[in-house]
């Protein structure tokens, strides 16, 4: 292999990076010599950062597991396989060896991520996907459960409790505040437990009008009502069949259709409006809410009978302000995605890394996100930061969890009490009012009433 010359290596580093695939070239010592951009972006790790390291590396820092691969280069094999990342997805990936001869002789692996080539695939045939394509960037945006349980046992054991409900064909209900990424959680317990090719269906009971919630959970027969398809419409309970329903904001369903939810859930047989004939459905049901079920039954605007159909397993998720171990990785890997859309990476001061470190986040990791993307829009000076970040101390200590041993002297109802109490006054402080405050916590009024209430 002739040695480029400098006018022609920038040229052909230029082009491999234009390619859709990733391409990493291996020397004979199996440590990576090139690497593009694509690479880099499916792995999460920057080319440049790539280059002398070995696959085995990579497998400590990167997406994907590398270990099938090394495998396949100790027996001198060459072949296709498809490697799976919780972040990533499915990769396919091809490994040859470069026929020649000398200390030139190496391998060269090709990366391609399957979504986007489905996605490319549909559009040159000139077929509707149904599903919007997440690139790469935005799939890296989903947790990494994996490394998120290593840092915080508690998440380890809380993660654990909801994969063994589901293993032993459990309902389990996620509950905390909005923000804390419920809708992830879902998302992972069904990868845990589903076949690949098993629908995942979310459904926000928040954003489905009271009038339309029926036809759109249960399905309806072709002329069931006033304009109504002719040919009658699946719900989304059947579209979920052998797979996972997600019912998000399950305190937000119409009393009325509680009844006929508490139905299928106790027989798994549906009936589509206008229709006489029974379906049976055979799905997984996970629910979430940053409500409080049992306080809206006491009230009579939630069914008792529900709750406890949903929450055989419940798992309350704590904010981000009780979980501070997760801070670090968190903004560091929103970092690692907002740097794959700049062309000039951003490198956070050591000032506004403390910033972000004290602030205690009541829209918890969606917060930080945004916050996350402001910084990369506005810049690092701190004239442009958001107002909230300003206020911040950048010498208060980092929030911490409550210690295990914290407050073991007192009652543990009086220690709740008090620690939800200096929460309130935070956000009220914060906020201006009580309203603002609640509206930030995700409660309503009179729960920060009551909770402030001073008893004479």
């Amino acid at each position: 292999m002739n040695q480029d010359t400098p006018n022609t290596r920038p040229g052909l580093e230029t082009a491999l990076d234009a390619l859709a695939d990733g391409l990493i070239v291996l020397d004979a010592a199996r440590a990576i010599a090139f690497a593009n951009r694509e690479a880099g972006a499916i792995t999460g790790i920057a080319a440049a950062e790539m280059k002398g390291r070995t696959l085995a590396d990579l497998s400590a820092s990167a997406a994907l597991n590398w270990a099938p691969i090394e495998e396949m280069l100790e027996t001198g094999r060459s072949g296709h396989m498809i490697l799976r990342g919780e972040t990533v997805g499915a990769v396919f990936v091809t490994l040859r060896r470069v026929s020649a001869t000398g200390p030139q002789e190496g391998h060269v692996i090709t990366l391609r991520d399957l979504a986007v080539f489905d996605h490319a695939r549909r559009q040159a045939t000139g077929q509707r996907n149904t599903m919007a394509l997440n690139s790469t960037a935005e799939r890296r945006l989903r947790p990494d459960f994996a490394r998120q349980r290593a840092i915080s046992p508690w998440l380890d054991r809380m993660m654990s409790r909801g994969e063994r409900a589901l293993l032993q064909g459990a309902r389990v209900i996620i509950t905390g505040e909005s923000g804390v990424g419920k809708t992830e959680i879902a998302r992972h317990l069904h990868s845990f437990v589903a076949n690949g090719s098993d629908p995942f269906i979310a459904v926000n009971c928040a954003a489905i009008p009271e009038s339309l919630f029926e036809s759109e959970l249960f399905g309806y027969e072709k002329g069931a009502f006033t304009g109504a398809s002719t040919e009658g419409k699946k719900g989304l309970i059947e579209a979920a069949e052998g797979g996972t329903l997600f019912l998000d904001e399950i305190g937000e369903i119409p009393l009325p259709l509680q009844a006929k939810l508490l139905s299928f859930l106790e027989d798994g047989v549906i009936t589509r409006i206008g229709g006489t004939r029974p379906r049976r459905v055979n799905v997984r049901i996970i629910s979430a809410t940053n409500r409080d079920l049992l306080a809206m039954a006491e009230e009579r605007a939630f069914r008792l009978d529900l709750y406890y159909r949903l929450a055989v397993v419940n798992m309350p998720m704590r904010p981000l302000r009780e979980v501070p171990e997760l801070l670090d990785h968190l903004i560091n890997r929103f970092l690692t995605a907002i740097n794959q859309r700049r062309s000039i990476p951003l490198d956070l001061p050591d000032d506004l890394r403390a910033r972000l470190r004290a602030y205690r986040y009541p829209g918890n990791i969606r917060e930080l996100w945004n916050l996350m993307q402001q910084i990369s829009v506005l810049g690092e000076d701190l004239e442009d930061l958001p107002r909230r970040l300003l206020a911040v101390d950048p010498d208060a200590p980092m929030l911490r969890a409550p210690a295990p041993g914290d407050d073991t002297d007192r009652p543990l109802r009086e220690a709740v009490a008090d620690y939800e109490l200096r929460i309130i006054e935070e956000a009220i402080r914060r906020h201006g009012s009580k309203r603002k405050a609640a509206a930030a916590l995700g409660v309503d009024i009179g729960t920060i009433s009551r909770k402030t209430r001073k008893e004479p």
